[in-house]
């Protein structure tokens, strides 16, 4: 039986919960998919991911509904609702208010759920509600984060999560919370225990670093309250606390193998951050293929054939290849495509890369972006995901189940906002991450 088991609202999100169970010295598996699979066994954390993120409607809800009935059989000590560190959402689109109705429809009897999205090692505090993300060296409320609160499918213009929450929530009620003195004057056991008692869906926790995420780990494990599985909405830094507390061990040191051959790298992310890091890769030499508008817009079809074969040649040549669907929101496609069907976007990059590894052009793949991870993954036949090496904060290299048309590949999965700026590079041709 799994210690953790989780539902993730995307893969590269996803792929951060295995590789901070990895750190801490905890085997996890992911099954990538819809969640009708059966469920791997041999594992102390196992996770479900699909496009939920992307989704929305009624799409949403049989996504997480057959995602929540599978995970349930894993019959784990804790359940992780694993939402991104950024909380990006929406009303429309990815809703995690949405997630916790579908949560309390599956486990009815749990009472208020907690929602503790921080990952202080990776730049991501709450602090009296409002949430903040690093970028650039400093650190910046959501609503006034240079890349969040401008995202190009859920921009966050509310910093408070509580008032984030009660706009997906369909009663509209604001979550209550346990701010950051709790963690300081010792109510903070008290305080989760007559919130866990109360009336309401959800409530905000508090914590600008790992400790107070460790005290939310441990009440999780000794609730008193809760029926099985403890269930958290949560990002990578609960499960790091999970596993930190669970086994003590601090950070596990491995190391990445080199490239065997040509790099190829797809990726569908706006981000900035991803912009910045397809400029790196092209100004040290990769060869640069822009998905032409007319694909993404799924008016021309055929126009994938030529994006493989000029793909294929620069790998046969040697070339790491970059392949992508835009350069920022300033790349004249962004304005021209408009808003993307991401399962179709997803299947185009995941077809093309899967193609160059069942050719033996290239033994080394990047998937760049969160909303499109998973529908990459599934178009490239991928149903199991382990890490192989951690690589850099939130973005493992991974390996697959041998039936995938990747199997036996380095696969680098990466979200839209992290990363170094050298990222590609450095899984090109790996030197010790920073």
């Amino acid at each position: 039986m799994a210690y953790v088991s989780f539902v993730a609202d995307d893969l590269t999100g996803a792929s951060d919960v295995l590789a901070q169970a990895h750190r801490h010295g905890l085997d996890a598996v992911l099954a990538v998919g819809d969640g009708s699979g059966p469920l791997p066994t041999d594992c102390d954390v196992v996770g479900i991911a699909g496009p939920s993120r992307s989704l929305g409607g009624a799409a949403f809800d049989e996504l997480v509904r057959a995602q929540l009935e599978q995970i349930a059989a894993a019959d784990a000590e804790v359940l992780i609702y694993k939402v991104c560190s950024t909380f990006d959402s929406s009303p429309e689109r990815g809703s995690i208010g949405r997630g916790i109705e579908l949560l309390h429809e599956r486990f009815p009897d749990h009472g208020p759920l907690p929602i503790a999205p921080a990952q202080p090692g990776f730049g991501r505090y709450t602090a009296f509600s409002n949430h903040f993300a690093g970028y650039s060296g400093s650190v910046h409320r959501l609503d006034r984060h240079p890349v969040m609160a401008h995202h190009p499918s859920t921009p966050l213009h509310e910093a408070d999560l509580r008032h984030v929450i009660a706009a997906q929530l369909r009663t509209g009620e604001v979550p209550a919370a346990i701010h950051l003195p709790a963690h300081a004057d010792g109510s903070f056991r008290e305080q989760w225990t007559t919130l866990r008692r109360s009336r309401g869906a959800a409530f905000v926790v508090d914590a600008v670093e790992d400790g107070h995420l460790d005290a939310i780990a441990l009440a999780l494990r000794e609730d008193d309250t809760r029926q099985s599985p403890a269930i958290v909405i949560g990002s990578g830094g609960i499960m790091a606390a999970l596993a930190r507390t669970s086994t003590g061990r601090s950070d596990i040191a491995d190391s990445a193998r080199p490239a065997s051959g040509p790099v190829l790298a797809v990726s569908a992310s706006a981000s900035s951050t991803t912009a910045a890091q397809i400029a790196d890769a092209v100004a040290h030499g990769w060869a640069e293929l822009a998905v032409p508008a007319q694909l993404l817009n799924g008016q021309d079809r055929s126009l994938l054939d030529d994006l493989e074969k000029r793909a294929a040649a620069w790998l046969a040549a040697g070339r790491n290849v970059i392949v992508h669907t835009t350069r920022g929101t300033q790349d004249p496609r962004y304005a021209a495509t408009g808003p993307l069907d991401a399962s179709h976007v997803g299947e185009i990059l995941g077809t093309l890369a899967g193609s160059m590894a069942v050719k033996g052009l290239t033994q080394d793949i990047a998937v760049l972006g969160g909303d499109t991870s998973s529908h990459a993954l599934l178009a490239m036949g991928v149903s199991e995901l382990r890490v192989s090496s951690q690589f850099v904060t939130a973005a493992p290299i991974c390996r697959t189940d041998r039936k995938a048309a990747v199997a036996g590949c380095r696969l680098l999965l990466k979200g839209g906002q992290v990363g170094p700026i050298d990222v590609l590079e450095r899984f090109a041709r790996p030197i010790p991450p920073a």
